[in-house]
C-alpha cells in the first residue's frame, strides 16, 4: 500500500528515531513528495520485522500516514562488539580538489600502519561531494584487499538523529553469494566529510576479512 498523503520526511525521521533501538533513520521522498524509502539502522536486540511493525504503527498513530512495509529497510548492528578488532580499517584523511566543474575526492584509510587510498571524481554539489567521498572510501577498502566483495554505493546522505547531525551510507555488497544491502551511520562531530567516511566504514567494516600475515 502506498503512502496515502504527503508529509514532511523530517517529521517521519523525528518519529522513527525515537523508537526503541533505533540508531539512525533516513527517509527518501519521490518526485511527488511521498515516501519512497525508509532506511533504518538499529541494534540487534529485536527482530527486524518487529522494528518495521513499530515504524508502521508509530507513523500511522502520530501522522495518520500509512507506509507500505516494503518501503522500509532495516539494517542491524551487534549490540555487544569486541573491544578490539585489528582487522578493521580506520579513517586517516579525506580531501577534495575542485577543477572547474569537476571535483575529485581522495580518502586514505589506515590499518595497522598500512595506508590505503581511493579516489572518485564527479560533480561538485554538496550532495555530489558526499557521494564522491563515500565512493572514494569504497575504492580505498577495495585497495586494501580485505574483502572479496565488490561495492556499489546506493546512497550517501545527512540525517538528523535525536537533534544531532549524522551521515548515513547505503552500500550494496556484491559477492558470489549474491547481493547484500548494508547501512552505516556516523555522527558528524567535526565535518561532514569525515562523517561520510566513517559511515561508509561502519556499513562494511564488520564484513571485512583480515589479510593473511597482517
Amino acid at each position: 500500500m502506498a503512502v496515502e498523503r504527503q508529509t514532511n520526511v523530517q517529521d517521519i525521521e523525528s518519529i522513527v528515531c525515537r523508537l526503541k533501538d533505533v540508531i539512525a533513520v533516513s527517509v527518501v521522498a519521490d518526485d511527488n513528495g511521498d515516501v519512497a524509502e525508509i532506511h533504518v539502522l538499529t541494534g540487534s536486540s529485536r527482530p527486524a520485522k518487529q522494528v518495521v511493525r513499530d515504524i508502521e504503527s508509530a507513523v500511522m498513530a502520530r501522522l495518520g500516514v500509512v507506509v507500505d512495509h516494503k518501503k522500509i529497510s532495516v539494517a542491524q548492528v551487534a549490540d555487544n562488539l569486541p573491544s578490539q578488532d585489528h582487522s578493521r580499517l580506520k579513517f586517516a584523511d579525506v580531501s577534495i580538489s575542485i577543477n572547474g566543474s569537476r571535483t575529485e575526492a581522495t580518502v586514505h584509510l589506515n590499518k595497522d600502519g598500512a595506508v590505503f587510498a581511493g579516489s572518485a571524481s564527479g560533480t561538485s554539489s554538496p550532495v555530489g561531494q558526499m557521494k564522491l567521498i563515500a565512493n572514494a572510501t569504497l575504492y580505498a577498502i577495495e585497495e586494501s584487499g580485505l574483502s572479496n566483495c565488490s561495492f556499489v554505493l546506493e546512497d550517501a546522505c545527512e540525517a538528523t538523529v535525536g537533534g544531532r547531525r549524522a551521515a548515513i551510507a547505503l552500500v550494496n555488497m556484491i559477492s558470489d553469494r549474491g547481493e547484500d544491502l548494508v547501512t552505516g551511520c556516523a555522527l558528524i562531530k567535526q565535518d561532514v566529510w569525515i562523517g561520510v567516511v566513517n559511515a561508509t566504514l561502519d556499513a562494511v567494516n564488520r564484513r571485512l576479512t583480515a589479510l593473511p600475515g597482517r
